[in-house]
């Protein structure tokens, strides 16, 4: 059995950021196995708890898509 937070949405927004940022973001998220969005989602939940502004004991989402990715958090 495992406790399951209850989901929150993940909002979509629209930043200007400099095209070697972006590029770099998609090269180290490729290096990393991961899209580029879920690398930027890690790399700005880490940062805010170091900043104090998501507390230290806080934990990412993970995968609120359902379906198979769903079934394989789980196994």
């Amino acid at each position: 059995m495992f406790f399951q937070a209850p989901a929150m949405p993940r909002k979509r927004r629209s930043y200007k950021i400099d095209e070697r940022v972006i590029e770099a973001i998609a090269r180290a998220a490729q290096k990393s196995n991961m899209s580029a969005n879920k690398y930027l989602e890690n790399l700005l939940f880490v940062h805010s708890k170091q900043v104090g502004e998501l507390p230290m004991n806080a934990e990412p989402l993970g995968e609120t898509r359902g379906g198979a990715n769903q079934e394989k958090a789980h196994v």
